[in-house]
This record gives structure tokens, C-alpha cells and sequence, in this order.
């Protein structure tokens, strides 16, 4: 998803599917679902996105005036979570207008607005040792956004691969040009963190029992790598039939070059997230993709997460990220909690 930030932007509206008197609105790169009518395009909106951490003065605004009871989250109910209307994600809450006029846009308005942001406990196995993450010349983030309001970037029928979406952690492993490896989570990368190698550590783990750098070094002899893969198991009840942590590759950098999956060498196919599908992007196809059982396992053990949509060939949304959105199943958003480990 995007990276957290309190974000001014101007409304863009896309039609919610799914409910004819709500429609989705795009705020930045956050997704909102909203009453029909209630915005314009270009309106200007103030967005805390999930995890947000309110003062009292602004979390007292979201409590039900006849129930008393608030619709934020966490022990002191100050926590914005995620929301899904008619199937359709809504990533934060809309902040009162008043007093924000002169508010800068496109900046991150939380100290500003004396909000912080909420991260989950972190287990034993996923937590180690941190060192800064060092000045390197390629080095990327990944994200994932929202089909609703980014599937206007894809021409119809034109290219596409559909990946299933593991249930899991994102791992970040970072050959130097020096052949370094610098191994981090998406949490910690985005704090520019890594993890000292600890035999202990899930990340570690998952890359040592594959044979991750092995592979990296023997298919790159030169260059900076970047792999990024979906850590399993971490997440509670999503084993995908794995003894021992694993990571299943789903996006490969070369000298910041991300390679499409036909230009991989073998070992990443072999060790790549399940492909569900290659051809035309076609809505409706892709919609009935994203439900059913998980494919790792061969046993359909869970149920599947949803699907990632990326085009043939990688390239950037209009708006300068990454094209790979997301459509999660119906039956997983119904577990969702907004408070699984990233």
C-alpha cells in the first residue's frame, strides 16, 4: 500500500462496482469508498490512513452521536483501521476541513497534526538486531495499490500476469555492488533498517533454506540485486504447508532494472509466487481470480489471499509507481484486520 503519511491531495472519483450510491475516491495513492455526491473532483481532502494514531481532539469526532460507541480502533479507540464497503477497501478516515486551508499539499501533515502511526507488535523470530540501511545506488521499495482506483492504467487487453497473493511477510534481499548481502522487511526498509544476520531470524532463515544468495550470485555475476519474496509461514494460520521458513519470489532488480518474469533465470521461476494467469486484462477475468484456495500447498490448505496484476512488460502508473494492484478475495477481506505484520 502506500506509504504512511497524513496527505493533502485533490479528490479523483472512479465508480464503486459493487453499490450504486457509493463510489471510490482516490486520495493520493489511498483508496477511500464514499457517499455518491459527496465530493467533486479536485475537491481537496486531508486523509489519515489506517494505522493513524489520533489525538483526542480529532478521535472524538468519530464516535456514533446516538451509540456513543467509536468507529476508530485500538484500547483508546484513537486508531483509524481499514474498511471494507460492498467489497471495496477504504483506507483511512477524511479529517475536518476546518483549519486546514492553508495546509501544503503532497507533504506529510502527521507532525503537524500531532498524529502518529501504530505498527503491531513484532514476534521474537520476525525482530533482530537493526543496523542503518546504507547509501546504495539502486535500491528500491515495493508496494502494492489498489485495483479500484489504479485500474484505469492497464489499456483493455492489452498483456498481463495475475499472481497469487501469499498470506505472508515481505522480505527484502539487497546484493551491493560489492556482493554484500543486506537482508530487511518492508517495515523496517521503509525506516531505512536492515537485520544483522541471525540464525534466529525469519528473513534470514527463509533465504539460507532456499538458497537465495546462492542463486543471486550465480545467475548475477556483476551488479546490484534486488530480490523481494513473500516470507512463509509468519502469518497465523497461513502455512501454506511449509516445515521451515521459505520465501517465494515475486519481483527481481538487476542494476535497477526490475526484469520482467520472462527475462528471470530459472531458479527464480522455480522459487516465484504461484502465476494464475497470463493473457488480456480483462476485468471480469481477473475479479473471478482472486477467489478460491491457495496453490503452494497443492492442497488448497487456506484460502487464497487474492491476486497481484502486473503488465507483461513493468512500468510505472501515471503517477510514478509501480503498476502491480491488488484484488483481494472476498473471503479474506471478511478476516482482515488491518494489523497483519508486513
Amino acid at each position: 500500500m502506500a506509504e504512511r503519511q497524513v496527505i493533502k491531495e485533490r479528490a479523483r472519483l472512479f465508480p464503486h462496482e459493487g453499490a450504486d450510491r457509493l463510489e471510490l475516491c482516490k486520495v493520493g495513492a489511498f483508496q477511500l469508498v464514499v457517499r455518491k455526491g459527496e465530493f467533486q473532483d479536485g475537491d481537496p481532502i486531508v486523509i489519515a490512513p489506517e494505522r493513524a494514531v489520533l489525538p483526542p481532539h480529532l478521535a472524538q469526532r468519530y464516535v456514533n452521536a446516538e451509540t456513543s460507541a467509536s468507529y476508530l480502533h485500538g484500547p483508546e479507540h484513537d486508531r483509524v483501521g481499514p474498511v471494507r464497503l460492498r467489497g471495496e477497501l477504504s483506507q483511512g478516515v477524511i479529517l475536518p476541513g476546518e483549519g486546514l486551508e492553508d495546509l501544503p499539499f503532497g507533504e506529510d501533515l502527521s507532525g503537524h497534526l500531532g498524529i502518529t502511526f501504530w505498527e503491531p507488535p513484532i514476534p521474537i523470530h520476525m525482530a533482530g538486531e537493526v543496523a542503518p540501511l546504507p547509501v546504495v545506488g539502486h535500491y528500491m521499495h515495493h508496494d502494492v495499490e489498489q485495483f479500484g482506483i489504479y485500474a484505469g492504467e492497464f489499456q483493455a487487453g492489452e498483456p498481463v500476469l495475475a499472481h497469487e497473493k501469499l498470506h505472508g511477510s515481505q522480505g527484502i534481499y539487497y546484493r551491493t555492488a560489492a556482493g554484500e548481502w543486506l537482508v530487511t522487511s518492508k517495515g523496517l526498509s521503509r525506516n531505512r533498517l536492515t537485520l544483522r544476520e541471525n540464525a534466529g531470524n525469519v528473513y534470514w532463515q527463509a533465504a539460507r533454506n532456499v538458497g537465495l544468495f546462492e542463486a543471486a550470485d550465480a545467475a548475477f555475476l556483476t551488479g546490484e540485486v534486488q530480490v523481494f519474496g513473500e516470507v512463509v509461514p509468519v502469518q497465523k494460520g497461513f502455512t501454506y504447508g511449509t516445515r521451515q521458513p521459505t520465501v517465494f519470489v515475486f519481483k527481481l532488480v538487476h542494476e535497477g532494472h526490475v526484469l520482467p518474469r520472462a527475462e528471470w533465470p530459472t531458479w527464480f521461476v522455480e522459487h516465484a509466487v504461484p502465476l494464475l494467469y497470463e493473457g488480456p486484462f480483462d476485468v471480469a477475468t481477473l475479479r473471478g481470480l482472486r477467489n478460491g484456495l491457495e496453490t503452494v500447498s497443492g492442497q488448497g490448505m487456506h484460502i487464497r489471499e487474492g491476486i497481484v496484476v502486473t503488465p507483461l512488460v513493468p512500468r510505472l502508473t501515471s503517477d510514478g509507481r509501480d503498476l502491480n494492484l491488488k484484488l483481494i478475495s472476498d473471503a479474506y477481506a471478511k478476516k482482515e484486520t488491518g494489523e497483519e505484520y508486513s
